[in-house]
């Protein structure tokens, strides 16, 4: 393990019944957690250490994708250090993807089908010959060696085009420049032929006449190559006489037909790759089609009887009409049962008639029946109605071996991929050769792999699986051990793996196996922790955690923490008793007397076959407990719950099962959930609630309030709350945020009514009850008989912690399967017949205490004259059995036989092959040497072993754990390729595997990446590069993730306010509405008399006469209504005025004296349904109205509102954004068109603010949502959004909340508060979270982002970064450099791509890629530390490593304009008191065709001055024409002396695949016109547009021209293939046979600009075009490449590129009037560009320069600052201290700047 990983340190857990624990976990140790079953063991590991390691790396991805994975909440903790990001392998299977096999699971599949492809061979499905790849020179030596001496004619055929004659076809040959052909089996002349007779139309055409010697090679060779081409891969060899000899084929091809067999490669034999998936079941194996045992359910049923189903019912039931009337016709009886037709007969039904069509009057069929309906499945009714009788079945196409056809002609060693997946684990062992050990290369580390992961899965005891078997066909203990193989394997490190009871289901003799696996995980340097009771894998634990001392409330402490050696030593320590008692005592097993055997008789079981058991036969004793004991895999489980529980519970009379003494009944305890809602309990589960309701019921309090025992249950009757229905809970959807269940605000989670609460049974209320623990309970309710002896029961079978109330859906599997077993028990005493108990491993979860709690209960049930067989490993148990039948001896095939059958203390009970019982039963030694484990302090490697991704050239590396490693190399050299597609992918692939499916399908699924071995590697987390700062509408907030935790918060707990009133809406239950409404009469009759009104609104706040609502109203039997204040009768109702607005209400009820609760009741529920929630109670007496809903209503007006979510808190959505500005903030001169004509938009200026919402971007609702501190201040979401993040934090940790929604705030606040100082740690306090991001400098923007990233508290992890310095001045790079240092301190691994000179000097070791970009990269060119790095040894070439800097001073620049700056210059652009964000009152002087660098720290104003100020200031006086142009901006002097302003930045140039260099550059054109111009081009009546990919024409129509064709693979991403058609060149053949100087259109597209520069040397305009392509850098782009490819570098420099194309031909047209110069605004080119690249970049900018261009750039490079010839310098520090212009002028005198924060770094650097 590693001396660099810190300790987990758990500080102060309270979670659940936790008890404060401080806890210490150490990397590199296996700790096992134990004690009694719930004292809090799963607690402490999985919610509270594996919740917080999850969470914080889930942390890492978007909140879009968080709310897609399995969001765990933030445990109660008071702090967590050096969390590890965490996977659980726990005893479940959430399977449920089809795709999914043990292969899969594993990665043995990615694994073989490497292997595979290396050493399988082709054999022709025609006639089983095997296939060899033929080329040129084998086929010439088979030649050579065959026919020496003879004359060989060596051809192809042709065949005639059938839109062509013969005159032309014999004319086109000609003219293609062949001489001969064969006809009439002689060689004849092409011009000599005048009419072919050849019936076939396949002409053999003569390419040469060869006498075969070894002189004749080279032309062999060539007759050879021209006959395989022009034959399309098939040639043939004929005699002088026109016989043919033999037929040459090139590549894979049958001599059979001439099929073509692609080579073999990886992805041909993975089903989950469209290359090598079954296309018809798309790699599932199976395919869904209608199922004829669906359709015809019953055959003893008749055609009248309705024996086809779907032509039942009304909607079909015409189709079984049509069959009658057919039958009738074909003497078919209806009546007659379906089966007993004639075969003929049914087909006739199931197919119909022959000679049907559509629309005919024949019999159409059951089949084309569904066929018609498929083809209406846009329907949602008949996609139900199909899916009814649809089912699976084995795909006809593949066989169900998911592979293509082509897949199965591969084989090694006569064995198909698909028939080694079906072999077990023990067959592929011995069928796969050995590894040699000589060689690395893929084949052998494919195999080593394999091997290795085998071995894992028969170390854990299932070698009895194939890797073909679906994963969702496995038990919960397969998977969790078959994840926990594919933990070991996927090689991680530094992670947390908490288990939970991995020996589950697993036999002894495989537990040391098992802890070798967990061992070698530890070794690896992980955190691997487990939940275990097991004694052989507590003693070899490096660190036992007991738990305890007692379960449930009185549990949560840590009663031990040490050694085994201190544990077996340990007082307190309920484990360490039990492990010494076991040591010095061993408990005896159970007598059987012969005399018993036959009293009680036999089970017994005859010629059983069912999986592995073959005529299985055993005689089991009746009356006994019998352990079934085996490995696993053996059969236990098929006997005990497909053999003897199906047998004897369907059919008691079974042959194959037979009991001897008659039984009453059989039972089946299996461990499945007994409940998944929390509605049900332990108690009502064990038949022990009754007695307490009705005892309860009997109460005189519950007689009094009238009521009954029914209404004491939270499921139904009237006692329960209303407003949770009984639950005592709301759950509250928190989107990406784990759901959180607050209790109840009514019932405060007591879950009934107040009046049934103070109901009390003694002094306990029915809550008080439900919330004893069973131990409680006990002592508690002795006088109810019935409920204590179901309470002792559950006491006496180790369930005493829980509590009466516990949900059913919180209990393991385990005490499901106890609380199973009490139900049974209980039971007992009333049956006197015996019975048969099977229970499968009743032991699981249980600590040593409790199993022998089980045992006595066990034997109890025996005792009562029962049968008793059960599953079981546990020695504990076993040795209590009175008889053991032992099955193996192996699993699988190699298991299903009797191994052992009778007493365990008999004399054949010594001979117990595999299980032992406790007796002499000692700590087994398992296989593992542990003598080679890693020492502490050893540190680990990352070891990548042949990658080949993108242009990388099969690269080894060994990068060190815990250090900052930095990748650099040019531009393009696969830098990126090797950091994130290879080494990030890898990682994070790896770690998600652990994640569910359907979480996995909304993450980004990287392909595995190109690579042969990576192992040692870390989770992973990426820092990517983002140039963009988003669209108008992204703010601080959002980019910070802030606002979307606040939308959460303000919609869960804000405060709603009346947009009228502003007074606080109201919402309440039935129930209070009853008791408010009872007490405002008895008040209110007190005062001023009882005359009330209970009216229902119907209709509030709308325009019209309403006479159809108030006719209702009285076809309802309503006699009044109330509109706008004044009574009206229904009857004869004559409306209202249309045109105003209306209240109309229904009179309920009048009371003129207080009614009974009842009447109250009744009333408020009838009004409550008519009102859709609402109701009001008018006082007559004092014309009073009060409002009551069960909605949220404005208590004054009565108007509802919606109930809030997120969304109406989201300028994003149309829920919440204001519908005028839409969510902008601001009025644009496009919006108007759509707003309103009743106001003056067109008076509001272009931006402008929105004078509806004043620039808060949302709707009325969410403007009126409040949140209040204690101190009384309440905030909207937009006024919290416009503070700075220091009093934001403090209005959040004042919040005035209400306890039951606490748990909102602390599931949110903590995420917003740690974000908010992600701010103020970087600097970035001053920033207002309502500050759009398209106004941040790129070092505010980089900063944000990399404080969200890196803030994530996590220990473990390997941080790959791309380029964190870009935006950043070299001051604040230095703060981020001291950040980086510190995660590598927190115990993290950090691999930076960067190219900045002291990141580069500051990293612990270098990797450089190169030498250059593209195809001439991906060399490892330098890899070390970084003094070795830089210092190469002489024998390494010395031009190898590119990392050198040159800052120097060009001494080419050109001179700064000399005199005064006056106002009228033409030599100066001028800017005087700028005023935009922090600028207030700058003036800067720029030179005009001069190179001027604005630099200065992040947040300095350099953006907002140039790109806010002088950009739009330019534009204006180039419009306006305009030399002095003054604005709020500022006043601009000299801006009309440029013909255009334009900003180069770094956004893509395209966003299709159909966007490449070459057509941006506008070069395009002319090469499609070259090609229309060829002769036969001219011909064939080809144009320009012929070759282009995006039009008809000329391209490839199956693919449209794009080259690749898109695949939806279900539950796996979309896949790209290249298309079969034009195989990726995009064209049609007829277009690609064209070809100029040699290469057609296609090869054009794959030309790299350095390469297109040679070709078209011709040509003035495209070499000099693709040359500057050269200079610029990006030589080593194709033409076609898809412009989304390109990085933001690469697209900056192409568009610079295109800018100096249009001056190419300047020259030649010099006499021409010279147009105005260009403005160039650059921000920070320098972005992911090497020193070399750099330099070019300047060499572009001087060229801009040099045509009399003026280039502005805002840049932090010191290298293009040094080199420019004028700089300004913004500052002196960030946001608010800044926007002043320190320093103007050149670069040497910047050095002697001592304003300046730049020159110090640049007197570093030039020194």
């Amino acid at each position: 393990m590693s001396s660099y990983s810190p300790d987990i340190i758990i500080q102060g857990a309270t979670h659940n019944n936790l008890k404060g624990i401080d806890l210490n976990i150490r990397s590199g140790e296996l700790t096992v957690i134990t004690g009694l079953s719930g004292s809090g063991k799963s607690t402490l590991l999985f919610d509270v250490l594996h919740a917080e390691g999850q969470r914080r790396y889930v942390e890492t991805f978007s909140p879009y994708v968080r709310q897609f994975l399995d969001a765990l909440p933030r445990p109660r903790v008071e702090n967590i250090s050096n969390a590890r990001p965490s996977i659980a392998v726990e005893q479940k299977n959430s399977v449920r993807n089809s795709r999914s096999t043990v292969g899969t699971m594993t990665e043995l599949c990615d694994y073989f089908k490497v292997w595979f492809s290396e050493v399988a061979s082709l054999f022709d499905p025609i006639n089983g010959a095997r296939i060899h790849a033929e080329n040129t020179e084998s086929i010439t030596h088979q030649i050579i060696s065959k026919f020496s001496g003879r004359t060989l004619v060596f051809g192809f055929l042709m065949e005639k085009p059938s839109h062509m004659d013969q005159e032309a076809f014999l004319s086109y040959l000609g003219q293609a420049g062949y001489t001969r052909i064969l006809s009439n089996l002689k060689y004849r002349r092409i011009d000599s032929i005048k009419k072919l007779n050849e019936p076939d139309e396949k002409i053999f055409v003569v390419l040469d006449r060869v006498k075969i010697n070894d002189s004749q090679k080279k032309r062999i060779i060539e007759a050879v190559n021209l006959a395989v081409d022009l034959g399309k891969g098939v040639g043939e060899i004929r005699c002088s006489k026109g016989s043919k000899i033999e037929t040459i084929v090139s590549g894979l091809r049958s001599k059979e037909n001439y099929r073509f067999f692609l080579p073999a490669t990886p992805n041909m034999f993975s089903f989950n790759s469209p290359h090598g998936a079954c296309p018809r079941c798309k790699g599932f194996g199976k395919t869904i089609s209608i199922d004829p045992r669906k359709v015809i359910p019953d055959e003893s049923l008749s055609i009248f009887e309705n024996a086809i189903k779907p032509f039942t019912g009304k909607v079909y039931g015409h189709c079984k009409e049509d069959l009658r009337v057919h039958c009738d016709r074909l003497n078919i009886d209806i009546y007659k049962p379906y089966k007993e037709l004639t075969d003929q007969q049914k087909q006739f039904v199931w197919k119909g008639d022959e000679d049907y069509e559509d629309e005919s009057s024949l019999w159409y069929g059951v089949e084309k029946f569904f066929s018609w309906l498929e083809k209406k499945t846009y329907k949602m009714h008949v996609r139900v109605f199909l899916s009814k009788y649809r089912g699976y079945f084995l795909c006809e196409a593949c066989n169900g071996t998911r592979m293509q056809q082509d897949t199965e002609c591969w084989r090694w060693k006569n064995l198909t991929l698909s028939q080694l997946y079906s072999m077990t684990i023990d067959e592929l062992l011995k069928t796969l050769p050995k590894v040699s050990k000589s060689s690395k290369n893929k084949r052998n580390i494919a195999l080593t792999g394999i091997r290795t992961r085998l071995g894992y899965l028969q170390d854990v005891g299932l070698s009895y699986l194939s890797l073909d078997r679906p994963s969702k066909t496995l038990s919960g203990g397969e998977t969790q051990r078959v994840n926990l193989t594919t933990c070991l394997g996927s090689a991680l490190t530094d992670a947390l793996f908490a288990l939970d009871e991995p020996t589950i289901g697993l036999h002894e003799k495989d537990i040391g196996n098992l802890i070798g696996i967990l061992r070698k995980l530890a070794d690896a340097g992980n955190c691997v922790c487990v939940v275990e009771h097991d004694e052989q894998v507590i003693k070899a634990a490096d660190k036992i955690v007991e738990i305890g001392p007692h379960p449930g409330d009185e549990g949560g402490r840590i009663t031990f923490h040490g050694t085994v050696s201190e544990l077996l030593k340990s007082k307190e320590s309920v484990t360490g008793r039990w492990l010494r008692k076991k040591g010095n005592k061993n408990l005896q097993n159970s007598g059987i007397e012969a005399c018993d055997i036959k009293s009680n008789g036999f089970l017994k079981i005859k010629c059983a076959s069912l999986h592995n058991l073959k005529n299985f036969s055993v005689d089991l004793p009746l009356g006994k407990f019998v352990g079934i004991a085996g490995v696993s895999g053996s059969g236990k489980s098929t006997l005990l719950n497909e053999i003897i529980f199906e047998s004897l519970s369907k059919n008691s009379n079974s042959k194959a099962v037979l009991s001897e003494k008659p039984f009453e009944g059989v039972v089946l305890v299996d461990q499945n959930t007994i409940s998944k809602t929390p509605r049900s309990n332990a108690i009502l589960y064990a038949d022990g609630w009754t007695p307490i309701k009705e005892a309860l019921g009997r109460t005189d309090e519950a007689k009094k309030l009238g009521y009954f025992a029914a209404d004491f249950s939270f499921n139904a009757g009237s006692g329960r709350c209303e407003e949770c229905m009984g639950l005592g809970y709301e759950l509250i959807e928190m989107q990406f945020l784990s759901n959180l269940q607050t209790p109840c605000g009514y019932c405060n989670g007591m879950r009934f009514k107040d009046d049934i609460l103070a109901i009390k049974l003694g002094d306990l209320s029915v809550f008080d009850i439900l919330n004893l623990t069973v131990d409680q309970a006990v002592t508690r309710l002795e006088r109810y008989p019935k409920t204590f002896k179901k309470l002792k029961l559950l006491q006496e079978i180790g369930l005493g912690y829980l509590t009466l109330g516990q949900p059913l859906n919180t209990l393991s599997g385990g005490e499901s399967q106890r609380l199973k077993l009490v139900k049974y028990m209980g039971n007992l005493s009333r049956n006197r017949k015996h019975s048969i108990l099977l229970i499968d491993e009743p032991s699981t979860g249980l600590h040593m205490q409790d199993v022998q709690k089980l045992v006595h209960a066990l034997q109890t049930i025996v005792e009562a004259g029962n049968s008793l067989f059960v599953i079981e490993h546990n020695s504990q148990i076993l040795n209590s059995a009175d008889w053991i039948l032992e099955l193996g001896p192996g699993a699988g095939k190699e298991g299903g036989e009797v191994v052992f059958n009778g007493p365990p203390n008999s004399r054949k009970g010594q001979n117990l092959k595999n299980t032992k019982t406790s007796k002499g039963n000692k700590s087994r030694l398992n296989k593992f040497n542990y003598s080679d484990r890693k020492t502490s302090g050893e540190k680990g490697f990352l070891e990548v072993l042949g990658v080949e991704e993108n242009n990388l050239k099969n690269l080894d590396l060994r990068i060190p754990h815990n250090e900052f490693v930095v990748v650099t190399g040019p531009s393009g050299s696969g830098k990126s390729s090797l950091a994130f597609d290879v080494i990030f992918a890898e990682g994070q692939r790896r770690f998600m595997e652990s994640m569910s499916s359907y979480a996995r399908q909304f993450i980004e699924q990287m392909p595995r990446p190109k690579v042969d071995h990576i192992d040692g590697i870390p989770p992973t987390v990426a820092i990517e590069q983002r140039v963009t700062r988003g669209s108008r509408k992204s703010t601080v907030g959002s980019i910070t993730e802030v606002t979307q935790y606040l939308r959460l918060l303000y919609a869960k707990l804000g405060i709603q306010l009346s947009t009228d009133s502003k007074q606080p809406l109201q919402k309440t239950s039935a129930f209070e509405i009853e008791k408010r409404v009872h007490a405002q009469l008895k008040s209110n009759s007190k005062k001023n008399g009882g005359k009330h009104i209970l009216l229902a609104p119907l209709i509030t706040g709308r325009k019209g006469h309403h006479k159809p609502i108030v006719n209702w109203a009285n076809d309802k039997g309503f006699e009044e209504v109330r509109c706008d204040g004044v009574y009206f009768r229904t009857e004869a109702f004559e409306g209202l005025d249309r045109y105003r607005i209306h209240d109309i209400e229904a009179v309920i009820t009048k009371w003129s004296k207080n009614p009974s609760r009842a009447q109250i009741k009744s009333f408020i529920q009838y009004a409550l349904e008519v009102g859709s929630g609402r109701c009001l109670l008018s006082n007559i007496d004092c014309d009073d109205d009060t409002w009551y809903s069960t909605k949220r209503v404005d208590p004054h007006t009565g108007i509802s509102y919606p109930d809030l979510e997120p969304a109406y808190f989201s300028w994003n959505s149309a829920k919440g954004r204001c519908p005028f500005c839409k969510g902008y903030g601001k009025i644009f001169d496009w919006m108007k068109e759509d707003l309103p004509a009743s106001d003056d938009w067109w008076l509001i200026k272009d931006g402008e603010t929105c004078p509806k919402c004043d620039g808060q971007r949302l709707g009325v609702i969410a403007q009126n949502v409040v949140l209040g501190d204690h101190s009384g201040r309440k905030l909207s979401l937009p006024q919290l959004l416009s503070c700075p993040p220091d009093a934001v934090i403090q209005f959040l940790k004042d919040l005035k909340v209400e306890d039951s929604k606490k748990p909102v705030i602390e599931s949110t606040v903590p995420e917003i508060i740690q974000r908010l100082k992600f701010m103020e740690n970087v600097g970035l306090s001053y920033l207002s979270l309502d500050r759009e991001t398209s106004t941040l400098s790129g070092g505010e923007a980089q900063r944000i982002r990399l404080a969200g990233q890196l803030g994530s508290n996590l220990s473990g992890v390997l941080y790959v970064l791309d380029e964190p310095s870009i935006g950043l001045h070299p001051a604040d790079n230095r703060r981020l450099l001291s950040s980086l240092r510190q995660l590598l301190k927190n115990g993290n691994s950090l691999l930076v791509v960067e190219h900045d000179q002291e990141t580069i000097e500051q990293a612990d070791f270098l990797i450089e890629i190169g030498p250059e970009a593209g195809i001439r990269g991906g060399n490892l060119v330098s890899i070390g530390k970084t003094n070795a790095s830089m210092n190469l040894e002489p024998s390494v070439a010395e031009n190898n490593s590119s990392y050198e800097f040159h800052t120097f001073f060009d001494q080419k620049r050109k001179a700064v304009p000399k005199g005064k700056k006056n106002n009228k210059s033409e030599n100066w652009l001028r800017i005087k008191d700028a005023k935009f964000r922090n600028i207030s009152k700058a003036s800067v002087d720029i030179p005009i065709a001069l190179l001027s660098v604005c630099c200065g720290v992040s947040g300095s104003g350099k953006s907002s001055l140039v790109r806010g100020v002088i950009l739009p200031k330019v534009k204006e006086s180039i419009l306006e024409n305009k030399t002095k142009s003054v604005s709020p901006l500022g006043t601009l002097f000299a801006g009309n002396l440029f013909s255009q302003v334009i900003e180069v930045d770094q956004k893509p140039i395209g966003k299709t695949s159909r966007s490449a260099p070459v057509t941006y550059l506008g070069t395009w054109d002319r090469i499609r016109s070259l090609f229309a111009q060829l002769p036969q081009s001219k011909v064939r009546g080809y144009g320009p547009s012929t070759f282009s990919f995006n039009v008809k024409g000329g391209r490839c129509e199956k693919c449209k021209g794009n080259g690749k064709i898109k695949l939806e693979m279900n539950f796996l991403p979309d896949s790209y293939v290249s298309c079969s058609s034009c195989n990726g060149a995009r064209f049609s053949p007829e277009v690609l046979e064209l070809k100029w100087n040699q290469k057609n259109i296609a090869e054009i597209l794959a030309l790299t600009m350095e390469e297109a520069s040679h070709f078209f040397e011709f040509d003035y305009f495209l070499h000099n075009t693709f040359a500057l392509m050269t200079e610029t850098g990006l030589g080593y782009l194709t033409l076609g490449q898809s412009s989304p490819t390109l990085s933001g570098g690469e697209a900056q420099r192409l568009k610079l590129a295109s800018e100096l194309v249009k001056s190419l031909d300047r020259s030649k047209y010099s006499r021409r009037q010279k147009a105005k110069p260009t403005l160039y605004i650059l921000e920070e080119p320098t972005i992911g560009l090497h020193h070399r690249d750099r330099m070019k970049l300047f060499r572009l900018l001087r060229r801009l320069v040099d045509d009399g261009n003026t280039v502005v750039v805002i840049e932090h490079d010191i290298d293009l600052i040094a080199n420019a010839d004028y700089v300004f310098e913004m500052g002196p520090a960030g946001g608010l201290q800044g926007g002043k212009c320190i320093f103007q002028g050149t670069p040497k005198e910047l050095l002697t700047s001592k304003k300046s924060l730049t020159a110090p770094f640049l007197q570093k650097f030039n020194s």
